[in-house]
């Protein structure tokens, strides 16, 4: 009993704090820069690809064998270059060889709008050596109410239905060289 009113009297005291007319809105701020976050399909974004480049395969990951895909959200600024990154899954010996290979992609500049466009990129390693590049849905939510994948399960990111190869329509990717 004594534990229902203590939760009865924190929720009255939360309550009053908020002044009248407060804002009590979970609306997110915008980016320090000013932008607001647009989650872009993939096959949007494949449209506005200029250039993309594959990322060599790293000599001590082919020797070892080591496979698999690096999970890249990316923040397209609306000049087209891509703006911030994080890296969300992909093994520890894959991920700089993806995100510089990422980090060269250009995109054409969004019309007029002052949002950062954000997507996923899907950089995949394979046993055969070679590489590929796959767009995927943003995983967050964005500020124009699109709820991103809340429900993305991390270490299976090409079981991800928004995923899309590239399609002929866009440019071709060229192979970084290694450093």
């Amino acid at each position: 009993m004594r534990a229902i009113l203590v939760a009865v009297l924190l929720s009255l005291a939360a309550f009053l704090a908020v002044p009248s007319g407060a804002q009590t809105s979970t609306e997110r701020p915008p980016q320090a820069d000013g932008r607001r976050i647009q989650n872009i399909p993939p096959e949007e974004m494949w449209k506005r690809v200029a250039e993309c480049v594959l990322p060599y395969y790293p000599a001590v990951a082919l020797a070892s064998r080591t496979t698999g895909t690096v999970s890249i959200g990316l923040c397209v600024s609306p000049k087209g270059a891509v703006s911030n990154y994080r890296v969300l899954v992909g093994h520890p010996s894959l991920v700089n060889a993806a995100v510089s290979a990422i980090n060269e992609w250009k995109f054409e500049p969004d019309s007029g709008a002052a949002t950062c466009s954000r997507v996923r990129a899907l950089v995949s390693f394979n046993p055969d050596g070679s590489t590929a590049v796959a767009l995927g849905h943003a995983i967050l939510a964005d500020d124009y109410g699109d709820p991103g994948l809340p429900n993305f399960q991390k270490g299976r990111p090409m079981d991800d239905p928004t995923v899309v190869p590239r399609p002929r329509s866009a440019p071709e990717c060229q192979t970084a060289p290694a450093p």
